[in-house]
């Protein structure tokens, strides 16, 4: 296990390379430059802009500003924001808690909730429970986030006044747990969603058909209760496609998280990577980019670890 996580590991470097390569080859196609963003028009154009351009070396051509960028990042350095002046691992450290907090309430909400209803469902097979929350589920994989978070801010801020719009915490007042709490509730159900409806659907559908093993007739015809052959017995064994669909939507929350955030003012990577993308931050987003990306590769990474701890019978051979 141990030389195939390795392995992996290495492969991941190549596929590193080359996504930073398009990024920051696409992020340059972008018209404008971080200098023609910033908002004081002396610096836009003239002798002004063309010395500001020069200073942050952005008068090079790409793929040289590509390698001193790369060499930079292979010693730790990744660089400092054109827009704020600080470095980039600086600016995305206070960034990351807020996404991680947000992300991983909203996956243990989305992991727990849609596993549970979708277990019910398939052991309630045709039932008006199993209808609705079918119907229910289809609606979830099929409409927006961005809807849903419309709908929230409509009708849970703006009509009913039950929740805030934004922040983490109230303004201006000291941090608070349960004000935190508060503020958490609505983006990370809204972000959740997706991604319960998601397991639901995966969670009912490897249910039924684990019902239908031999083994599961076998252990009944034994004797075992009904809880112990659904728990031990099909649940066990019905994981093995919950793991997957849970390890690679990570980094699907967190791209949701990327709308949420910007909606509801989030003070995380998602509108940290907005405002990169607006300010034309190129050493920013590049950043953020490779930390997304790295998150992918570990999601896949972690899936095959996990299968293995799931069935006894999967091995990872040389």
């Amino acid at each position: 296990m141990q030389q195939y996580i390795i392995r992996r590991l290495l492969v991941s470097i190549p596929v590193l390379l080359v996504i930073s390569m398009m990024t920051y080859g696409f992020a340059n196609l972008v018209p404008g430059d971080p200098v023609s963003a910033m908002a004081d028009p002396e610096l836009m154009t003239g002798a002004g802009g063309d010395a500001l351009r020069e200073r942050l070396g952005l008068n090079q051509p790409v793929h040289i500003r590509y390698v001193i960028w790369l060499r930079e990042v292979l010693t730790g350095n990744f660089g400092y924001s054109y827009h704020s002046g600080e470095p980039v691992l600086k600016v995305i450290g206070r960034a990351v808690l807020p996404t991680v907090e947000l992300t991983s309430v909203a996956l243990v909400m989305s992991v727990v909730l849609g596993t549970v209803f979708g277990v019910v469902a398939a052991l309630r097979q045709y039932s008006l429970y199993d209808y609705a929350l079918s119907v229910a589920a289809l609606f979830g994989v099929s409409i927006p986030t961005f809807f849903f978070a419309l709908l929230a801010l409509y009708l849970f801020v703006a009509v009913w006044g039950l929740f805030p719009s934004h922040g983490m915490s109230q303004a201006g007042a000291e941090f608070s747990l349960v004000s935190n709490l508060h503020h958490l509730a609505l983006p990370a159900v809204v972000l959740s969603l997706d991604s319960m409806a998601g397991n639901t659907r995966y969670a009912r559908t490897a249910m039924l058909e684990v019902m239908q093993s031999d083994y599961v007739r076998t252990a009944r015809a034994k004797g075992l209760p009904e809880f112990a052959v659904i728990g031990r017995h099909a649940f066990q064994n019905a994981l093995l496609p919950l793991i997957t669909v849970t390890t690679l939507r990570l980094p699907f929350l967190f791209s949701g998280a990327l709308i949420i955030e910007f909606m509801f003012a989030w003070p995380g990577m998602g509108r940290l990577s907005v405002e990169a993308i607006y300010l034309r931050d190129y050493t920013l987003l590049m950043g953020l980019t490779m930390i997304i990306t790295a998150l992918v590769l570990g999601a896949n990474l972690l899936a095959d670890v996990l299968y293995a701890y799931a069935d006894p019978r999967i091995r990872v051979r040389g």
